[in-house]
């Protein structure tokens, strides 16, 4: 008796070996039917910013931008700033102030004065209870680039402020162009 359980359970674990398995890129399991069965914290993550969770593609910027150490990530400007692009149109402001400051010192970007303090000026009139702490940074930033800015180039960046806005109150990330990449 005991030999029968032990071959049906052999047979069991080879038969279920050649059942449809994958790994896909997302870090989501799937068997057979099941799906979102996370591997890992990190497919969690990443199925998150998948879903449009600012956060999170706040996050994976970050992993992007200053990968912690041991951790297998390369540093990865234009991954980051996707991300971070991401996360600034859901209005993410931390997320923002990191675009403009990638935009200002051309990581990841090509370095755009003009752009930067759009994205800067966003970040600061930010009402979100986290953009407290980057508000009074950011209003002293956008202070500095208007002095820096000729009117014309003023004119252009209420221009695009007023656009950026617009597709973040809207929720229509679609309509948003990425700065240019370097």
């Amino acid at each position: 008796m005991r030999f029968l359980q032990n071959l049906w359970y052999i047979f069991f674990l080879l038969f279920t070996s050649l059942l449809p398995y994958s790994a896909s890129a997302e870090g989501v399991r799937e068997f057979a039917s099941q799906k979102n069965v996370y591997v890992t914290e990190w497919s969690k993550l990443k199925h998150r910013a998948e879903l449009g969770d600012p956060e999170a593609l706040f996050v994976l910027g970050n992993f992007y931008f200053d990968p912690p150490k041991g951790n297998g990530f390369r540093r990865n400007y234009k991954k980051a700033s996707e991300f971070y692009f991401q996360a600034s149109l859901r209005d993410y402001a931390a997320a923002q102030y990191n675009i403009a400051l990638m935009l200002h010192q051309g990581l990841g970007f090509k370095k755009d004065i003009l752009e930067s303090y759009v994205w800067f000026f966003l970040a600061s009139t930010n009402t979100s209870p986290v953009a407290k702490h980057i508000n009074t940074k950011t209003g002293v930033i956008v202070q500095q680039l208007e002095q820096q800015l000729s009117s014309t180039e003023l004119v252009e960046a209420k221009e695009r402020i007023k656009h950026y806005q617009k597709i973040i109150k809207s929720k229509r990330f679609r309509d948003a162009k990425m700065p240019e990449h370097h």
